[in-house]
């Protein structure tokens, strides 16, 4: 799975990108490509910005 596959599916489908990623396989993807995988994806499709903080640091966006 790319995210160009997952813009294709998503321009194709009435569902939002949410319900979207969790009915798509993973296969072939670690959990941390998955994850930054569905991060690209909802930010691409919805605007969605993401943070992490580690060891209540400062924020940093992903």
């Amino acid at each position: 799975m790319t995210l160009e596959k997952l813009k294709e599916e998503y321009r194709d489908s009435d569902v939002c990108m949410g319900e979207m990623l969790l009915s798509m396989p993973a296969d072939g993807l670690s959990i941390e490509e998955a994850f930054e995988l569905a991060i690209a994806a909802k930010k691409w499709a919805d605007g969605d910005r993401f943070y992490r903080s580690i060891n209540d640091g400062e924020p940093e966006e992903l």
